[in-house]
């Protein structure tokens, strides 16, 4: 619980919950739990079903949740009172391959909409731009822009008019927005990393990314004036020419949110490096492209068997200050070793992913436990070449009885996974 309210409510006035893919509500903000009370009638109570599927309202907000169970983000409008507020249904992805839950958000303010578009025709007079409440641009069929309303230039410290849009955003979203720029409709999000961010635009913490492959912290990740907008384009004249309105929607608290729990499923929050759930999958996806494109992968499950006598005599903090020793270690040791990953699998279990033979995985492991203190533990190698394993759950399987097998024999011990 702590833990998720740490992430949420670190973004001042998120209206945001968390529902599982099983349809378990596991948090909401204070603030989404009064405007849902007010809007839905939902008491919000983690742990149980959400939404309760008493009204048409509910169904329309489980329909959308479903649509984000599939992947794709969904959203419905509430009137009330003539305000209109937004529930935005998103999913919540471990990574590319798996969706661990759904993330809703209550906006009081719609994302541009043809209604609230330009006309179709626009004369070149800058009051009518301005007179759309909500931040615009025009640029030719080139992406070049030729005026900006005064709400896009208060946000922007940098002169648009005369410059290409495409030179605004990062090399891999160029496709996507050429695409609607050409067709003079759609919309794509983008990462902006060369506008700064005026004083209109939220001003964001600087945020690291968990590189999930690497299970490392990149690199110069000093990105403060990065900005995750939709650029909505519509149809437009300018000077009788044919032109583009770009409008731009900050969704840029939204990612952030969702990049922290993102993590937070996939992290483990005493050590840092990935937990059950995120070396699972990266085993699932390494073990797809060594299948696929050959060479080598091991698995090495390790058990600290000392664990509960550390606890026990040192004490928790002592014996946690200890665990977390023992994981640095681990990885310092691995940053020689291009391509292996390390994850907790529970209390006292950790598994590295290794691209190399059982055999070199083997002296990986001794070479690990040579360079240890206080920690005293046991490890089963798998190799996937050798077993001819038929799953994830086979190979993880094996290298787990390898390791509880040379427990049994007297710890302290390596053991290697002989095929049957």
């Amino acid at each position: 619980m702590s833990v998720w309210s740490g992430v949420l409510d670190s973004c001042p006035g998120l209206l945001c919950c968390i529902v599982n893919t099983r349809g378990k509500l596991l948090y909401a903000t204070h603030g989404y739990k009064a405007v849902a009370s007010r809007l839905f009638g939902h008491k919000c109570d983690e742990g149980r079903n959400y939404p309760p599927m008493i009204t048409e309202l509910d169904r329309g907000i489980h329909e959308a949740m479903t649509a984000a169970c599939l992947g794709t983000t969904d959203a419905i409008e509430i009137s009330e009172n003539g305000k209109i507020w937004e529930l935005t249904a998103a999913p919540l992805k471990i990574d590319d391959g798996g969706i661990s839950g759904v993330v809703l958000r209550i906006s009081s303010e719609s994302p541009p909409s043809t209604s609230q578009a330009l006309p179709p025709v626009v004369m070149s007079n800058p009051e009518i731009l301005n007179s759309v409440p909500f931040r615009a641009g025009i640029t030719d069929s080139h992406g070049t822009f030729l005026a900006v309303n005064r709400f896009l230039a208060s946000c922007v410290r940098a002169e648009l008019v005369g410059r290409n849009i495409i030179e605004l955003v990062s090399p891999e979203d160029c496709p996507g927005l050429i695409h609607i720029i050409t067709k003079r409709a759609g919309s794509v999000e983008c990462t902006m990393p060369d506008i700064s961010a005026g004083e209109n635009f939220y001003p964001f913490d600087v945020v690291t990314y968990l590189d999930d492959e690497l299970n490392e912290l990149p690199k110069d990740a000093e990105i403060d004036s990065l900005r995750r907008v939709v650029l909505h384009a519509t149809p437009a004249e300018w000077n009788g020419t044919q032109a583009v309105m770009m409008t731009f929607e900050d969704v840029t608290e939204f990612r952030r949110t969702h990049d922290q729990l993102r993590r937070l499923l996939t992290v483990d929050t005493h050590t840092g490096i990935l937990n059950r759930s995120g070396i699972e999958h990266v085993i699932r996806r390494r073990l797809t492209e060594t299948v696929n494109d050959g060479g080598h992968m091991s698995l090495i499950a390790i058990r600290v068997e000392n664990f509960r006598y550390l606890n026990e005599t040192r004490g928790y903090a002592p014996a946690d200050r200890i665990m977390r020793s023992f994981v640095r270690a681990m990885k310092k040791y691995l940053e020689g070793r291009p391509g292996s990953v390390l994850g907790r699998w529970s209390e006292d279990e950790f598994v590295v992913v290794a691209q190399c033979s059982g055999a070199a995985a083997v002296v990986m492991a001794n070479e690990i436990r040579a360079n240890t203190r206080d920690v005293i533990f046991s490890a089963g190698v798998a190799d996937l070449t050798d077993g001819g394993y038929m799953s994830a759950s086979e190979f993880i399987g094996a290298a787990y009885d390898a390791m509880c097998g040379a427990v049994k024999s007297g710890g302290n011990a390596t053991a290697l996974a002989r095929n049957s």
